[in-house]
């Protein structure tokens, strides 16, 4: 796995694969990274494009795949331990996310998305308390209006809502 900086034609194959991710073509965005040079179909954001359009296509075990790549190839990036949790959960193995996810907050206590998608887990796990304690420090680290405006709309809490709880 690598980090690096990618270079013409490789950036316009990305930008190709997003744009047709966009369209909702997944078959040509996946086309577009395999004329990514080889040595560079394992970079970060070449990896990051490819989880997301597996994504886009609920190929869930593949998500888990590239996921880890993305740990591997920088561990120090919190995406690719996020996108690691959110393909647990998409899988409705809900336990299993938050137990990949709620170690990487102490490294990344900055990063809104980590305790934002822990309250997701809880919520959908049933336990609402620990989902609101997890949405209050998304709340807290990131940009309040924004993170409330976001979590008001979201399925994954719906619950919560239900039972009429507020954030503060």
């Amino acid at each position: 796995m690598k980090m690096g900086k990618l270079d013409v034609p490789d950036t316009h194959y990305v930008s190709g694969a997003e744009g047709w991710l966009e369209l909702g073509d997944f078959q040509s965005a996946l086309a577009e990274l395999d004329l990514v040079s080889e040595n560079c179909r394992e970079y970060f954001d070449v990896l990051q494009v490819r989880w997301h359009i597996h994504n886009r296509m609920e190929d869930w075990e593949t998500c888990l795949v590239i996921s880890l790549k993305m740990i591997e190839s920088n561990p120090e990036m919190p995406q690719g331990w996020i996108n690691h949790g959110n393909g647990l959960f998409y899988m409705q193995r809900y336990q299993e996310a938050y137990d990949a996810l709620a170690p990487v907050f102490k490294r990344f206590p900055h990063d809104e998305a980590i305790p934002y998608n822990l309250a997701c887990y809880k919520c959908q796990s049933g336990d609402l308390d620990a989902a609101r304690e997890w949405l209050e420090r998304a709340l807290k680290v990131g940009d309040s209006k924004r993170v409330s405006k976001m979590a008001a709309t979201d399925p994954d809490l719906m619950p919560l809502w239900k039972t009429g709880v507020t954030i503060n």
